[in-house]
């Protein structure tokens, strides 16, 4: 009688539950569920760029180190650190005596040949002289010719030139100091365009194209964008990482960027022009 009763109650249960969960019939029968709110957002056609972010690094357009041709003692220093010298500018004279003596004595030599050289050559139309003689005083004016050259080059080392506009490094001697072949004067740097070089791994390589826009940035400068242009792929892929190197060319008029500095970058890949788009 217990189990009977239990059994009753338990059914009761089951159907109050099911009768609860059950949607109320509309006319007809049919069954009306609550109405569902809905966000309709409209679709438009705009550019869309498929871009690759790549760690690179940045450098100058032009950068060298500046040394003299020759050995002597430093005269004049015509820079100043940090200075924005002009190409063919004269940075440094070194000590000009020794090399100006040099080059008066190859002269005053090269003098006396030419002298001897004409008066053997109507010697030798007048055929008073050897063949041989007359080839002698020509060689010995052409070796004193060769070595007044050579003297006068010499004296034009002693004066070194900016070899392109840019802005000079440290300092690093003194006048008086004396200098060799070897010795590091100072540094020459081109600041107006800077390129930034990156590896771009095997599988974008095919996207990769000259003249292919980029934008990067710098920690220096938060939140500013510098823009720029692919000029450079390499042909070949390095084995050991599987990447090849890219370059691109950034104008750089305020000197913002600076050699060494990290960059990220992003490089347009691909560039739709009219895609449909959602937010």
């Amino acid at each position: 009688m217990k189990r009977s009763l239990r059994s009753v109650l338990v059914g009761a249960a089951c159907c109050l539950a099911v009768a609860g969960c059950k949607k109320k019939a509309g006319a007809g029968g049919a069954v009306a569920f609550p109405p569902v709110q809905v966000i309709a957002v409209e679709a438009k056609r705009q550019p869309v760029w498929e871009n690759l972010s790549l760690p690179g690094t940045i450098a100058a357009n032009e950068q060298v180190e500046i040394k003299a041709e020759t050995d002597g003692i430093v005269q004049e220093i015509n820079f100043a650190e940090g200075e924005r010298v002009s190409k063919g500018q004269m940075l440094v004279k070194l000590d000009e005596t020794k090399l100006a003596a040099s080059a008066a004595e190859g002269e005053a030599n090269l003098k006396l040949s030419q002298a001897n050289y004409e008066r053997a050559k109507q010697l030798f139309k007048d055929q008073l002289i050897s063949q041989q003689e007359f080839d002698q005083t020509v060689s010995a004016f052409a070796v004193n010719q060769a070595g007044v050259d050579l003297k006068q080059r010499q004296l034009k080392d002693a004066r070194v030139y900016a070899p392109f506009a840019g802005i000079v490094g440290a300092r690093q001697i003194s006048p008086g100091q004396v200098i060799t072949r070897n010795t590091t004067l100072t540094w020459l740097v081109d600041l107006d365009i800077v390129k930034v070089e990156v590896k771009g791994t095997e599988k974008y390589l095919r996207q990769l194209k000259l003249g292919q826009p980029l934008q990067h940035a710098v920690a220096a400068f938060p939140g500013e964008k510098f823009r720029g242009e692919v000029y450079f792929i390499s042909p070949q892929i390095d084995e050991s990482t599987r990447t090849a190197l890219v370059k691109a060319r950034i104008p750089n008029p305020d000197a913002k960027l600076r050699g060494g500095m990290f960059a990220g970058l992003d490089l347009t890949l691909q560039a739709r022009d009219s895609a449909i788009v959602i937010p």
